[in-house]
């Protein structure tokens, strides 16, 4: 099979980042931060690239598929169960994609919203049962028409903003800095997706020059992307009237007549459907080595012609498919899927500890172990990590409804009783089924 390049790579990752977010969050962080929002995505952006280098450089040392499952196992297969358990959960966030497709498509044509948003998560799951390198294809073209139409608001729009009232302190700080952390804290966890591309180590051409490479450079791009769209959204008209509004407001401003479909169609749509593609991609990258280990039934893992974990993505596709099927409150369900893999994400970041012991052999020949000599530099470092995105996982947690706390107290106990209670087995059955594999 041909592996991901580099280009393939940038256009997962920045596909995965710029979603539906950037035109609906960054409306809601204006509101917040005002023309200071940019100052908000420079935070947000350092933040998670901070929080993510553990990760990043777990895989660039020992590249393997879901790099953060393989880190939460070395430290306990229990916990990595239990991880494992929460990320599955994540998946309903794919019906939301869909309902904000067919959203936007029923703002343009009179389709039934339902109807769109099960044809484009059908659709994108079809292709994704291809090979990697084929969805990859689909992505570098959708992801490239995406930054064109970003590129075109952001030329259109910038001679139409008053720079001078940009630059006022009274803009800057329309909410003061408080405006300026809450608007960092609201988009914080949408400007992930640059990591995608860490779960997919074997499959990438050179993964230890490319993973850290094309991390980097996907941070910088994504953070110029979305600081530029949202400093043009703040600018084009006064505060006041922009401030909460998503920013297909301020493209019918800048596009002339009927333009801002250009921005509706390339922009909106194209963000969502990127989104769509690089889930499928990153739910199933994320998880397989632990389905493999025994954590799922065997069947889960089966894998087509195309070494595409093809059971897998049949679940991954009925959560995003029945929500919209049958009506059910996505709004909810999506809420669910959030608090659900909130707290989970600061546990891989402690795997990094057991590199050196993990692969001795690729620890010794990086710089990193020039860098990270002892063990209590490594804590310090991932205890840095974990505190800087966990400020920002409590100010969420702090937030939960009610209804929230208790489903996610309930499902965190159940999956911590399969995974201490039923866990030994679940690994034996798992390690049986690996060995009458590898005999094969």
């Amino acid at each position: 099979m041909k592996k991901l390049n580099g280009k393939d790579l940038f256009f997962m990752a920045m596909g995965a980042t710029i979603g539906a977010g950037i035109i609906t969050n960054t409306g809601a962080a204006i509101g917040m931060a005002g023309s200071g929002v940019i100052i908000a995505y420079l935070m947000a952006f350092f933040v998670m690239f901070i929080a993510n280098l553990p990760t990043m450089f777990f895989a660039t040392v020992h590249p393997v598929m879901s790099p953060a499952y393989v880190m939460t196992s070395w430290v306990s297969k229990k916990v990595a169960g239990f991880w494992l358990y929460c990320q599955i959960f994540a998946a309903f966030a794919q019906a939301y994609m869909g309902v904000a497709f067919g959203t936007y498509v029923a703002s343009i044509w009179n389709i039934d919203t339902r109807v769109s948003a099960c044809v484009i998560v059908t659709a994108f799951f079809l292709i994704n049962l291809l090979n990697m390198k084929a969805s990859a294809r689909v992505q570098n073209v959708t992801t490239a028409f995406l930054l064109l139409v970003l590129v075109s608001f952001i030329v259109l729009g910038l001679p139409k903003c008053s720079v001078g009232r940009m630059f006022s302190s009274e803009s800057i700080l329309y909410g003061g800095w408080r405006g300026i952390f809450d608007a960092c804290a609201s988009v914080l966890f949408g400007v992930g997706g640059c990591t995608v591309l860490m779960n997919f180590g074997p499959m990438i051409e050179n993964p230890k020059r490319n993973i850290p490479k094309m991390t980097v450079i996907t941070f910088v791009c994504a953070f110029l992307a979305f600081s530029l769209v949202a400093f043009v959204g703040s600018g084009v008209a006064p505060l006041e009237e922009v401030a909460g509004k998503p920013m297909t407001y301020q493209a019918q401003i800048i596009y002339p007549g009927n333009g801002y479909l250009i921005f509706v169609i390339g922009g909106a749509l194209l963000a969502i459907i990127t989104t769509i593609n690089s889930n499928y991609q990153r739910y199933w990258s994320s998880i397989i080595r632990g389905v493999d280990e025994g954590w799922l039934p065997e069947f889960m893992g089966r894998r087509n012609k195309n070494d595409i974990p093809w059971v897998l993505m049949v679940l991954f596709w009925l959560m995003a498919l029945i929500p919209n099927l049958f009506g059910l409150n996505i709004g909810q369900l999506i809420g669910f899927a959030s608090a659900v893999t909130l707290i989970p994400m600061l546990i891989p970041i402690w795997g990094f500890l057991k590199l050196p012991e993990g692969d001795p052999e690729g620890w010794q020949a990086s710089k990193l172990s020039q860098v990270f000599k002892t063990q209590g530099v490594r804590i310090a470092f991932c205890a840095f990590c974990t505190a800087l995105i966990g400020i920002f996982v409590v100010l969420n947690v702090l937030n939960f409804s009610n209804v929230v706390a208790i489903f996610v107290g309930v499902y965190f106990a159940a999956a911590l009783i399969i995974c201490f209670g039923f866990g030994d087995k679940l690994l034996a059955a798992g390690a049986k089924r690996t060995a009458v594999k590898d005999g094969e």
